[in-house]
């Protein structure tokens, strides 16, 4: 959040948008780059995460038209369970970074993994619907919250 000066005091500007808009005021106070720098560093993160964020989107609605049509082929709902399960944690992940609203800037390693996620998933769920042959790992495992609110972590056998 930008910051004014209000007489003597440094404080919070509340008019809320983008920090791209008022780079001195809200990033430089902290990060003493010049303005060009620092908005081509967001930009460079934030194009990044929008490319992976449209192949993660591609990867899910491939998966949820594969399921369209094998359930139109004659498919039951106990054939798809698997495909749907990886379905809905693909799309979870990526609902998950997109909720955050900084496109990947705040967390730019973290939202690349959780796509990167959601992407192997929505893949998984492809491979479970056409037979292929099941994971050489285990899938990331968000089935089980951590009492913290994050994601568990689970022991491999």
């Amino acid at each position: 959040m930008p910051y004014m000066r209000q007489g003597g005091l440094k404080i919070s500007d509340h008019h809320v948008n983008s920090p791209l808009l008022k780079i001195n005021r809200s990033c430089q106070t902290c990060h003493h780059f010049p303005e060009e720098e620092l908005k081509a560093r967001v930009e460079d993160i934030q194009d990044t995460f929008f490319n992976l964020r449209n192949n993660a989107l591609d990867a899910l609605v491939d998966l949820i038209n594969d399921i369209k049509a094998q359930k139109a082929k004659g498919a039951t709902d106990a054939q798809l369970a698997e495909a749907r399960d990886y379905q809905r944690k693909g799309q979870f992940m990526i609902d998950f970074v997109m909720s955050e609203n900084s496109m990947g800037f705040h967390a730019p390693q973290e939202a690349t993994r959780i796509l990167g996620d959601a992407i192997n998933l929505c893949r998984l769920g492809q491979l479970s619907l056409h037979g292929g042959p099941p994971p050489s790992h285990n899938p990331p495992n968000i089935g089980n919250m951590a009492a913290g609110g994050g994601l568990a972590e689970t022991a491999q056998k």
